[in-house]
């Protein structure tokens, strides 16, 4: 090899051996690039799994604070469902003004509910889609509520018209027949108020005092018939006792022969013949006197054995 040949081979491994040693620091920046780029990446996915975590436990937040509403909402319908719906639904048809209350609050009553709906869910959307359908949930018990408690007042409001009708009709047929008027205008007072309990109170009284009055009514009555009813008997025993009575003795007289009157039947008894001469002179023993007329003196009588003395 010549020294020409040399010299261009040592050339040739100079600029072999140099751009070997340049090519260095570019490596060592692209595994810095590399593990920079791979912090990044790390960095970057944690923060997203970060706030991936955040916003479903927001989104399991908001449908629990929703399941909440719902549960305060279905306990509020539930208790008036099993209680004063319930009761008012029991109300006769006869004690309402409007029966057709009653007819709509029992179908009101018979309302399906929503089915229910779990927060638990896997995924951020799933959540959201559940807390939506809490809210209607929740919003539907709520207007039911408001609705159902409209109809319970409003057979609330229908019995009270049929309890101020009555009182009222009750307070127009007593007049004049009760025993103390002031239950009446404590009646009229509770009907312009229309107050059910000072109502249910005054038509009590109204009721006891129109009993008082009957009775009272039915005794002096029953007083009046029994005193006229002794006056009549009274009446017909004096009647009787007249009719039965004998009537007193009276004498009568009739030409000088002696008549008497007995008792009721008229009969008179004459003296007889006999002793006609005994009578003619004064009678004794307390006898009513006889009257005698003395014949003429020195006439004959014609009767034998007479003494014309005499």
């Amino acid at each position: 090899m010549t020294e020409k040949e040399k010299a261009i081979e040592d050339e040739t491994v100079e600029l072999s051996i140099e751009p070997t040693e340049k090519k260095k620091p570019h490596r060592r920046r692209a595994v810095v690039i590399t593990v920079v780029a791979l912090a990044l990446l790390a960095a970057g996915g944690i923060a997203w799994k970060t706030h991936t975590d955040r916003l479903m436990a927001e989104a399991r937040a908001d449908c629990a604070a929703e399941s909440e509403r719902l549960h305060v909402a279905t306990t509020a319908y539930n208790a008036l469902l099993d209680d004063q719906a319930a009761s008012m639904a029991k109300t006769d048809v006869k004690s309402v003004k409007d029966a057709k209350t009653l007819d709509v609050l029992s179908k009101a009553m018979m309302s399906s509910t929503p089915k229910a709906v779990s927060c638990k869910a896997d995924s951020r959307d799933a959540v959201v889609t559940a807390t939506k359908a809490v809210t209607a949930n929740a919003s539907w018990y709520k207007a039911h509520t408001r609705s159902l408690n409209g109809l319970v007042k409003a057979v609330e409001t229908s019995k009270l018209d049929k309890t101020v009708d009555d009182a009222d009709a009750l307070y127009k047929e007593t007049d004049g027949k009760v025993a103390d008027g002031k239950t009446r205008a404590s009646l009229l007072d509770a009907i312009k108020k229309r107050d059910a309990d000072a109502i249910a109170k005054a038509v009590k009284e109204v009721n006891e005092s129109k009993t008082a009055k009957e009775q009272a009514d039915a005794e002096a009555k029953a007083r009046a018939e029994q005193e006229a009813a002794a006056a009549a008997a009274q009446q017909q025993a004096q009647a009787s006792q007249s009719q039965s009575a004998p009537q007193r003795q009276t004498p009568s007289y009739s030409g000088g022969s002696q008549s008497q009157s007995q008792g009721s039947s008229g009969t008179v008894r004459r003296p007889s013949s006999e002793g006609s001469s005994s009578s003619s002179s004064a009678n004794t023993g307390g006898s009513s006197p006889g009257w005698s007329v003395p014949a003429p003196s020195g006439e004959d009588t014609g009767l034998p054995g007479s003494d014309p003395g005499l």
